[in-house]
């Protein structure tokens, strides 16, 4: 066999590269198991366990629990919110599209467990303003403008914008929660009836 067809040596990965794989396959783990357990009943040996490591990693990368579990959450929302993102940058959609991507998203393993249920309690409800869904949800009202001028006229003031992300995502959030407790509601069905009785079926939100 000559030289050129010999198989090239592996490549070695170096110390930070394996530092980096370590520390997203805890956040993989973490994200698994206080999606599956909770917060309270997950201890940071439960997820070293899942991860096939010590727990001396986990406190060297993530520090504690509480800033682990922030870490999951940040991971959840970031997911949403680059779908939003994504939805955002086609420049325009209707509503009912909205509604089956947030849909589609509380059926993720994990996401109404950790987002919804204790990342309120363990994290408080103050850290809203800074999440990448915040932010998301701003953009897609129209960042602070009235989001459907035909049908709601005016400007919104930044006090009156941000009282008004606040009752989207709390409304988004209790109607996950009750979607978790009885899966068996034609969730789709009702937004659509919804938006017809409101005249909104067909109002589009476009972005800036």
């Amino acid at each position: 066999m000559s030289a050129s067809q010999e198989k090239a040596p592996p490549t070695r990965l170096t110390q930070a590269q394996r530092r980096q794989q370590t520390k997203e396959k805890v956040l993989r783990c973490a994200a698994e198991r206080f999606g599956r357990c909770g917060f309270a009943e997950t201890s940071l040996a439960d997820i070293a366990e899942d991860a096939g490591i010590t727990v001396t990693p986990i406190y060297h990368y993530f520090g504690n629990k509480l800033q682990l579990f922030t870490a999951v959450t940040e991971y959840y929302e970031d997911r949403l919110a680059s779908r939003m993102a994504a939805m955002r940058s086609r420049g325009s959609w209707v509503l009912p599209d909205v509604w089956e991507l947030f849909l589609n998203v509380m059926q993720e393993p994990g996401f109404s467990r950790v987002v919804l249920m204790d990342a309120i309690h363990v994290l408080g409800r103050e850290r809203w303003p800074e999440t990448s869904v915040f932010r998301e949800v701003k953009s897609l009202l129209g960042s602070a403008k009235a989001p459907v001028e035909a049908h709601l006229a005016g400007q919104f003031s930044d006090a009156e914008s941000e009282l008004l992300i606040r009752m989207v995502i709390s409304a988004l959030a209790e109607a996950a929660l009750t979607l978790a407790a009885d899966p068996t509601l034609d969730a789709r069905s009702l937004m659509t009836r919804l938006l017809a009785m409101l005249g909104l079926d067909q109002v589009q939100l476009l972005s800036e």
